[in-house]
């Protein structure tokens, strides 16, 4: 059975039930409390009704009663004052059978026979009455633990099967992916709020997912045919820049078209990239040894180092490994160290270094210009530079992020450092 909390509908339901239940209960025991007392005070009074219409008798006849301990009746020389009777006494005295001290009450009355005036003293134990009103009160508290225990119960047991599908559902909803369909499971029930539901859920997915390939089949196609047009402006540049009476004239504008063009082709591809690695498309993690590869693609870029007087310093463990697809970490490190290259200064070389716990790049270069956190946003670049893309670092963070890995960047003397864990 599925442990429920509090803050799930069902059990919110419950609470509410038994917040009501309980005050339900509390105003029915003091209604009780209330007839019971009533039903004392009336069944007392008919005794001591009873109890007077026999004294009335015997002194309307002159046949003297027999001496009862419970009523005695005196007669009185002076005129009493009718509107101070009837009397009541609740009080505790001996019972005359048992001879145990219980609840009594003493009524006081006068009586008018003959034209004189008799105070009629009458007693009755009402300890049995109020031991069953006591009873039926006291008996209110164990019915509401049960029926709140059985409540509770209930409702543990709605949770763990009626809610089943429910639970199932929002499952799908929760693990549901965009261009992953096949991993929903259709929920088998009998409920017609749950049925709606899922069909519900079902008819946004599908839409969804129609949406996703419309947009993907587009951006796909887009990125593949500019492609075309693009290499063909790049080439005439190159033509028009081999020219050297063209370039003595237009040599700016030419430049221009070659680097906008490249641009553009760069930003294209970018894009692209980004959305396949936002949409999962890079599958095949597996754990890899980072050195190896680090220490490769160091090598391909020496030479443009050395040709911005930049040093590239490594201190690779070879215990450092990731779990992540290698296209994916290709990627990852290619930006980080274009970045460097980009952005960073000779005052100092350009680090990469890892620990089995973590791998960190630093250059060194001037601090930013705007708070730090923003370095990792789409299209931002750290100065007016125009052959960045702004996309190099935001590629690092998605990649970091899909693969359960935390990027941490920090400033500080005159070092840019990215540290991955």
């Amino acid at each position: 059975v599925k442990k429920i909390g509090i803050n799930n509908l069902l059990s919110k339901t419950t609470l509410v039930y038994l917040v009501f239940t309980l005050i339900a209960f509390f105003v029915t025991a003091k209604l009780l409390e209330r007839e019971f007392t009533i039903n004392i005070d009336q069944e007392l009074e008919e005794r001591f009704r009873w109890e007077e219409m026999k004294h009335r008798r015997a002194l309307e006849t002159g046949h003297v009663r027999r001496r009862n301990p419970y009523s005695t009746i005196i007669q009185l020389e002076a005129k009493p004052d009718p509107a101070s009777y009837p009397i009541y006494i609740d009080t505790m005295m001996m019972h005359r059978d048992s001879e145990e001290v219980i609840l009594h009450r003493i009524k006081k009355n006068l009586l008018l026979v003959a034209g004189n005036y008799y105070e009629i003293t009458m007693v009755s134990d009402m300890e049995d009455l109020k031991e069953m009103q006591e009873e039926i009160v006291e008996i209110m508290v164990p019915t509401f633990i049960i029926l709140a225990l059985v409540l509770l119960l209930f409702s543990v047991v709605l949770s763990g099967y009626f809610f089943r599908p429910f639970n199932k559902i929002l499952e799908n909803m929760r693990t549901y992916k965009v261009g992953k369909p096949e991993s929903l499971n259709a929920t088998n029930t009998s409920t017609t709020e749950f049925r709606k539901m899922q069909a519900l859920f079902k008819g946004m997915v599908d839409k969804i997912e129609n949406d996703y390939r419309n947009i993907k089949e587009y951006t796909e196609n887009m990125a593949h045919e500019i492609q075309t047009p693009l290499a063909l402006i790049r080439n005439k540049a190159e033509n028009l820049m081999s020219d050297e009476s063209v370039m003595e004239k237009y040599a700016r504008e030419i430049k221009a078209i070659y680097d906008e063009t490249n641009h553009l082709s760069n930003l294209g591809t970018s894009l692209n990239l980004l959305t396949k690695i936002e949409n999962e498309e890079f599958r095949s993690a597996e754990y890899i040894k980072t050195k190896g590869i680090i220490e490769k693609h160091v090598d391909t870029i020496r030479e443009l180092a050395d040709l911005k007087s930049m040093a590239i310093e490594t201190d690779l463990s070879a215990a450092h490994e990731l779990h992540i697809d290698l296209r994916l970490f290709e990627i990852l490190i290619k930006n980080l160290t274009r970045n460097a290259l980009h952005y960073g200064t000779a005052d100092g070389p350009i680090r990469i270094s890892s620990i089995p716990e973590r791998l960190v790049f630093s250059n060194y270069g001037p601090p930013l210009s705007v708070p730090a956190e923003k370095i990792f946003e789409r299209f931002y670049k750290h100065n007016s530079s125009k052959t960045s893309l702004g996309l190099g670092l935001a590629l690092v963070k998605k990649i970091c992020e899909l693969n359960n890995l935390e990027i941490v960047y920090r400033y500080q003397n005159g070092q840019h450092t990215f540290t991955i864990s």
